[in-house]
């Protein structure tokens, strides 16, 4: 119940701002590209802090330091409500990702001590409620608040609900042994940092500047770069016996690498739709920030309700026969919504959303049983931060290259659209009539064709602004079909582990307090 609650915040902050993208656009005079760093600072603040959540678990123990991430987030949710600006509401984000950062891998690590291996599958469906659930909910919730109250309020709900958290996780979770002696490994933190921040504003600028810029080009190359030497450095202190930031010799476990990948492309498709399909219905199909919520709430329910029979089948038929099915109804929803149009009924568009939210439902959870599988007790705080790192980074790499090939596609099909505005054509004859129309109610030459332009104008902006989800929604079944590929290679076994005698005894001193179970 508590690992529910903080990590239901957590996620929803990543996607209950999504609705409001229109209003902070117009609250701060700010394009798109600029206002998605609203959402991209957040969720990359949680990739780059999530490292250093198996540290400071260790050094502090794990139910102190949860209990501080809970407070940290509250209290950053609080500052972004009375943000000023744009860029003070970002700095703001960032502070509030620092406290959300460990909430996930903790949770996660939480259930696996609490849980037998035989009885996991079934947890983490309960634990993916919120998982799914927070996403897909988060533009409803947001777009009530947006509508009948203030862009404000959507951080100020979470106050009162981390105040209860806190509350909650000082009296209901168990503490474990901290170890003073564990050292912070700040050249690889520092080096995670700079390479995943690099990377995402190359990727954001791309936009704008070009993908050919050498400004996008060398952010891009010299992220890679640095990651590289993140890579190297952290396997030289882990293999000379020290503490690395991550330990990325777990990679080496085949569920684990296997998993890993996969989830990559399958967070992908998750966070990248749920950024598309707010600007869809509230720019172009005029609903607002509630109806749009409400058009998205039936995704929601459908996820939740996968995601507790999917955690149920793992256990039983094991991970590639629940995800496989999932992800292929997944492929052709998401191709269908490639021919989506400025009128597309909606009726026909929540029906393609329920089996979206239907396949997602049976596709995130499964592969965090399958990754930590076959991770033994002393490794699983470290596995949980690295699963949690992949998710962050996947979901805010997907938002920033879904963002950033709207912006460029939008002013690609613009330019053609334009380009085909002749007298011969559709819109040329329209343009024409709507000038003869102008002169005719009185106006001037100049004041008539001036109007007829500006409102051919909007007529392009919204075909191109189709155009280009297509092109992103097209782009998103390219990388399901990715997912597919990867989940058959993920392990499928799943026998249930037997409980060794001494698996409800604590860990010695400066260790873990994680069950040990017989593999």
């Amino acid at each position: 119940m508590v690992v529910i609650i903080g990590v239901f915040m957590s996620i929803l902050d990543q996607t209950i701002v999504n609705i409001a993208i229109p209003r902070l656009q117009q609250a701060f005079g700010s394009d798109i590209h600029s206002v998605q760093w609203v959402l991209t600072a957040y969720i990359l603040t949680l990739g780059i802090v999530t490292p250093s959540a198996a540290y400071f678990s260790d050094k502090w123990g794990i139910k102190r330091f949860y209990i501080i991430s809970l407070a940290a987030f509250t209290a950053g949710s609080a500052l972004c409500g009375l943000a000023w600006s744009l860029p003070v509401l970002i700095i703001f984000r960032i502070l509030q990702g620092i406290g959300g950062a460990a909430l996930f891998p903790l949770s996660i690590t939480l259930l696996f001590r609490e849980f037998p291996p035989q009885e996991r599958g079934m947890a983490m469906g309960f634990f993916g409620i919120p998982a799914l659930l927070a996403p897909a909910l988060g533009p409803t919730l947001g777009g009530y608040l947006v509508t009948y109250a203030n862009w404000q309020s959507i951080f100020y709900v979470n106050v009162p609900v981390g105040i209860a958290a806190v509350i909650l996780a000082s009296i209901l979770l168990h503490e474990a042994n901290a170890d003073s002696s564990v050292r912070f490994d700040f050249s690889g933190f520092l080096l995670a940092a700079l390479g995943l921040g690099a990377i995402l504003y190359g990727l954001s600028d791309a936009s704008t500047d070009g993908w050919g810029s050498i400004k996008v080009e060398g952010f891009i190359l010299g992220g890679l770069l640095i990651l590289l030497l993140f890579v190297v450095i952290e396997l030289s202190i882990a293999n000379s016996g020290g503490s690395p930031l991550l330990d990325l010799r777990i990679f080496s476990n085949g569920p684990f690498r296997n998993s890993s990948i996969a989830n990559i492309f399958v967070t992908f498709s998750l966070f990248g739709g749920i950024f598309l399909f707010p600007i869809y219905l509230q720019d172009l199909r005029g609903q607002s920030a509630f109806q749009a919520g409400l058009t998205l709430l039936p995704q929601a329910l459908a996820s939740m309700l996968t995601v507790l029979i999917g955690g149920r089948l793992v256990d039983r038929i094991g991970v590639r026969g629940v995800m496989i099915p999932g992800l292929v109804i997944l492929t052709i929803a998401t191709w269908l919504l490639s021919f989506l149009t400025l009128s597309t009924p909606i009726w026909w568009l929540q029906f393609l959303l329920i089996a979206r939210g239907l396949a997602l439902g049976a596709s995130v959870q499964p592969l965090t049983v399958a990754g930590l599988s076959q991770i033994g007790p002393r490794q699983l705080a470290q596995a949980s931060a690295l699963n949690t790192v992949t998710r962050s980074v996947s979901s805010s790499l997907g938002i920033a290259i879904l963002a950033t090939l709207v912006q460029t596609q939008n002013t690609l099909h613009y330019a053609h659209l334009a380009e085909q505005v002749t007298a011969d054509s559709e819109l040329g004859r329209l343009l024409l009539r709507l000038q003869a129309q102008f002169v005719a109610r009185g106006a001037s030459i100049m004041v008539a064709r001036s109007a007829a332009a500006g409102y051919i104008s909007r007529i392009i902006q919204e075909q191109s602004y189709v155009l280009a989800l297509q092109d992103s929604f097209f782009f998103t079944l390219i990388i399901i079909i990715f997912a597919i590929i990867a989940v058959c290679f993920v392990s499928d076994k799943h026998k249930p582990a037997s409980i060794s005698p001494g698996a409800n005894q604590e860990i010695e001193p400066g260790k873990r307090h994680i069950p040990i179970f017989s593999e």
